[in-house]
């Protein structure tokens, strides 16, 4: 200590730019209190887009794409933009004797396809750690940080991390299995270290409803990026007992008062012209077609899936098309959800969930994804597979304001399984301009 981190522009032009490196940061010291890391929030020299290296005094490298503003075309990749979705990591699985203690041979399968993806950002869904595998051994905060350590510390992560910006929600083994004791117990701990490794890199707080402000203290975030806007939901700490309530009570809530109504504001928001998607981020399945343990997915909640999904619904005659992307279950399951017949809403305002893992764990050896009405409707399902990812490309769609949405599943770095939507028409109705400074959808933080 202390650090100092420089940029330059990778693909700077002349005479407008300059590739010569600039100190854009650093810092001074880091305490015990955040485990010795810090997140560190960098100015970037240029509103326009960019590809930016960076390199930090105590000699680690890399480089990231600055974001297109809110509703712009990227100008990378014949003006595609993509982004990843994952979850559930653990080191030494499956176990080589030949391997280091702490490879991870998933992020392999990930490495060997970015290149060719030119993905902005991995949003990653939880499990992240797995404190309660094979055995709890200890959930003191100084068990839980050395979690995180361990992940970081493996030799693979170097051709994952430095290249690619990582964002993240919470799930249950970042705390517990099955976590849904609220603010009590480890909580504090396992936390206060997700604060430290994770939400303190991440997009900003969620805005409260009604309101430009971001909620103060909340736990789950959003931003929008390019064609996209995201909200990261927070499916932890506010929900009521998995057992306490029928799935069926309004009372039972997995988001809690605030964090639901939050998320009924975005997704009836106008979005600045060019945003043609919003995307749900939650680490546990929307769909109840996971029987299984099916209690601590959104299958337990489900009056309150109900209102959420009628949200979505609105936002597709708003103009706006929705994906809802999980993990979790350590199986790919595509669910669509149509509306209900003769209803207000048409059928195309169904919205996808591509619910996909894991990164690096264990597969169910025996398939536990199945339909039991016409509310959840199988799409596709796989459940073998010990690396799984999926790539999400967005891209103009003809000239009417439509953009086509791209996903792929790549299973083991192969391309497994694909599929396109495409977002609803836009009305002069319902298409809203709106001035966002470029700035607020940059969350440029190098993690030292």
């Amino acid at each position: 200590m202390p650090v100092a981190v420089e940029i330059r522009i990778k693909d700077a032009q002349a005479p407008f730019d300059t590739n010569q490196w600039q100190v854009a940061g650093g810092a001074r010291w880091t305490t015990n209190e955040t485990d010795f890391t810090a997140a560190l929030t960098i100015a970037l020299p240029h509103s326009q887009q960019h590809i930016y290296q960076w390199r930090t005094s105590n000699n680690h490298t890399g480089e990231f794409m600055s974001p297109p503003q809110a509703g712009a075309l990227s100008h990378y990749n014949d003006g595609k933009f993509t982004f990843l979705s994952t979850s559930c990591i653990i080191p030494r699985f499956p176990y080589n004797p030949l391997n280091h203690p702490l490879s991870i041979p998933g992020l392999n399968s990930l490495a060997r396809v970015l290149p060719t993806l030119q993905a902005h950002f991995m949003l990653f869904l939880g499990d992240f750690i797995y404190i309660d595998v094979p055995l709890a051994f200890g959930k003191t905060r100084e068990d839980y940080r050395r979690k995180y350590r361990q992940v970081y510390a493996s030799p693979e992560w170097a051709s994952v991390g430095q290249n690619l910006s990582w964002i993240h929600t919470l799930d249950d083994h970042e705390i517990s299995n099955n976590w849904s004791d609220n603010t009590t117990g480890v909580y504090t701990d396992a936390m206060s270290t997700f604060e430290s490794y994770h939400a303190a890199a991440n997009p900003p707080t969620a805005r409260m409803a009604g309101s430009s402000a971001s909620r103060p203290s909340a736990t789950y975030f959003e931003f929008t990026q390019g064609p996209i806007s995201v909200f990261m939901l927070d499916t932890r700490t506010y929900r009521t007992g998995n057992l306490a309530l029928n799935a069926t009570d309004p009372k039972k809530t997995m988001l809690g008062k605030d964090q639901l109504a939050d998320l009924l504001y975005w997704l009836n928001r106008p979005e600045p012209r060019g945003v043609t998607w919003k995307v749900i981020a939650s680490s546990v399945p929307f769909t109840k077609n996971f029987p299984v343990d099916g209690v601590d997915t959104w299958g337990g909640f489900l009056a309150e899936r109900r209102v959420v999904l009628e949200a979505i619904w609105d936002s597709y005659l708003h103009g706006i098309g929705v994906i809802i992307l999980s993990g979790d279950r350590h199986e790919f399951a595509v669910t669509r959800f149509p509306p209900p017949a003769g209803g207000k809403w048409p059928q195309d305002a169904a919205p996808y969930e591509f619910s996909v893992s894991p990164l690096n764990q264990f597969s169910s050896p025996i398939p536990t994804y199945r339909q039991t009405d016409d509310e959840d409707e199988v799409v596709h399902y796989l459940h073998l597979g010990l690396s799984k990812f999926g790539a999400i490309t967005v891209e103009n769609f003809g000239s009417d304001g439509q953009s086509s949405l791209l996903y792929q599943m790549y299973l083991d770095g192969e391309l497994a399984w694909n599929t396109t939507l495409i977002s609803p028409k836009s009305t002069p109705e319902t298409e809203k301009k709106i001035t966002l400074s470029g700035a607020s959808s940059i969350w440029s933080r190098i993690f030292t």
